[in-house]
């Protein structure tokens, strides 16, 4: 049998097996395409930005549905920890070989995540029932997740995290209060092997945990390179980086060590959960929270981090975290 005819017999068989689990519903994605999917979603493949995607259904308690695993160089340990059926399941994508499209479709997958439009299109293409997920502006997700209520028919607990974001960023700014522009100090997110501020969200987390972003100009690009003479010219009292290991090569860079947050010790790793914070994470009021922590200490204490982290993971994630693992998280210590 041909490798195309194979194909074929998969989809055809796919398709039968949704339409035989029940009844069949339309949606609009986040792209406004209209995709067929079965009453009872219990099968979910999620492609492209992996860590962040199960995030979303963690959060819905619904770790047991994704049925692929986490692609080698996005492996993150506490994926594993909120779901450890998730090492036992078959890896789909890689850098270097792209998706396994044919195990895909023999996953007979009711629902597939992504949020890229191009595999979307792929996907689709095959007869897959491919959803795009967009997450540009920060308060999308509030509509994501309540797009994927509707999916998982989990209204409600949609409804609980987008309260829960509004309200813990709520409860932040009170503690906040007004903070003077010239009063927020300047502060820096960057992937120094790099170079870059990677990601245009931490234009809002920073702001919003009351510090001031030295790439914020109203860039539209996700990402931003600069040399190591802006970073130094930029002069941040907070620098923030995405692992330990950056932290020690900024410690060894005698260049450095007059910038402000370098002088003082202020540089700190991001915390790793389901997905680095600091990046796009279903974790982002958790996010601000520590970000708020690290540039306002005498406002945020430690155990009121804490605290909220474990009410959080116990809340969205049903998972009970040890002391030593919140350590851990925030430590910046549990990435890949």
């Amino acid at each position: 049998m041909s490798s195309q005819l194979a194909r074929i017999l998969c989809i055809a068989l796919a398709l039968l097996a949704s339409v035989a689990a029940g009844e069949c519903r339309t949606i609009v994605d986040m792209d406004g395409r209209s995709v067929t999917l079965p009453e009872k979603v219990a099968r979910i493949v999620t492609v492209g930005p992996v860590p962040v995607l199960n995030g979303f259904l963690f959060a819905f308690g619904r770790q047991q549905s994704i049925v692929n695993g986490l692609p080698r160089e996005l492996a993150r340990k506490y994926q594993f920890i909120f779901a450890p059926d998730l090492a036992k399941k078959p890896i789909l994508q890689s850098s270097s070989s792209g998706l396994a499209v044919e195990d895909i479709v023999g996953l007979r997958p009711d629902l597939v995540l992504t949020m890229d439009r191009s595999a979307t299109d792929r996907l689709s293409a095959l007869g897959l029932p491919a959803v795009l997920l967009n997450w540009r502006e920060p308060e999308d997700i509030k509509a994501l997740m309540t797009l994927l209520g509707a999916i998982l028919d989990e209204k409600k607990a949609a409804e609980d995290y987008v309260r829960y974001f509004d309200e813990a960023l709520a409860r932040i700014r009170t503690t906040l209060g007004s903070v003077d522009e010239s009063r927020r100090p300047r502060v820096l997110y960057v992937n120094y092997r790099r170079l870059t501020q990677p990601h245009r969200i931490a234009e809002w987390w920073i702001p919003h945990a009351g510090g001031r972003s030295v790439t914020s100009d109203g860039r539209s690009e996700e990402s931003v390179t600069f040399s190591l003479e802006q970073l130094i010219a930029w002069n941040p009292e907070v620098l923030i980086v995405a692992d330990r290991g950056e932290a020690e090569l900024v410690a060894a860079e005698p260049r450095l060590r007059d910038v402000s947050a370098v002088r003082s010790g202020r540089v700190h790793v991001a915390p790793a959960g389901a997905h680095l914070w600091a990046n796009r994470t279903i974790e982002q009021p958790l996010t601000v929270l520590w970000a708020a922590s690290i540039i306002h200490p005498e406002k945020f204490s430690g155990t009121m981090l804490e605290s909220e982290m474990s009410a959080f993971y116990e809340r969205f994630f049903h998972v009970s975290l040890s002391k030593e693992q919140i350590d851990e998280i925030l430590a910046g210590s549990a990435g890949r």
